[in-house]
């Protein structure tokens, strides 16, 4: 997993922009289910010549049915990751907090149970970072292996232009037009995930408690 040495966009905005995106991908992944279940009812309409169509529709449906299955995961992960950035900003608040106590009070700030709260909250503070980095780490890896099932949709709406032209003219275009949504949506979602990717690319650097 790529480490980045620069982030430009503090993380709790990351994970809410790769929330809307895959939001959208949600979106998309219906399109796709819809599109193959009016292929899927156009096949049975023709008949035996457009079976090899009818069964790939089906293979397009679980398609879109895993896509919308993982858009799903990382987007909880996501909502999980910004509920810990919260938690994380709160633990950040408090060690400046300490920070400034310790300067404005000098001497008197080296009680020991301010010690042991610092100590605390910073203990609290790095186990927060490390959380929240795991699950980012999860969400990326999710991603990549999202990007790689898309790869499929291409390869499927290749398929279905072949099998296309095994159908009379008439209804050609039905299977062609499914094969162009398959593309299309598939296209928009590679773009979404792409983004999300992005995202995580300009987060702004670590703070330093």
């Amino acid at each position: 997993m790529t480490k980045y040495a620069k982030r430009k966009r503090p993380y709790y905005v990351v994970v809410a922009q790769v929330a809307a995106e895959l939001n959208k991908t949600l979106a998309s992944c219906r399109k796709i289910n819809l599109t193959a279940s009016n292929a899927q009812a156009a096949s049975t309409r023709i008949g035996n010549t457009a079976m090899g169509f009818k069964v790939l529709t089906h293979f397009i449906d679980e398609l879109a049915s895993e896509t919308q299955k993982a858009a799903k995961e990382i987007n909880h992960l996501a909502r999980q990751a910004s509920t810990l950035a919260t938690y994380i900003a709160r633990s950040q608040m408090a060690l400046k907090q300490f920070s400034s106590a310790k300067a404005r009070l000098g001497s008197d700030a080296e009680q020991p149970a301010m010690q042991r709260a610092e100590v605390k909250t910073q203990a609290k503070y790095q186990h927060q970072r490390h959380e929240f980095d795991d699950m980012i780490n999860q969400i990326q890896c999710q991603l990549d292996e999202l990007k790689k099932t898309l790869r499929t949709a291409n390869a499927l709406a290749s398929v279905c232009r072949i099998e296309a032209c095994r159908v009379d003219k008439q209804n050609q275009d039905t299977f062609i037009g499914v094969a162009d949504k398959v593309d299309e949506v598939a296209e928009a979602i590679h773009q979404r995930v792409d983004t999300a990717i992005t995202l995580f690319t300009h987060r702004e650097d670590k703070e330093a408690a």
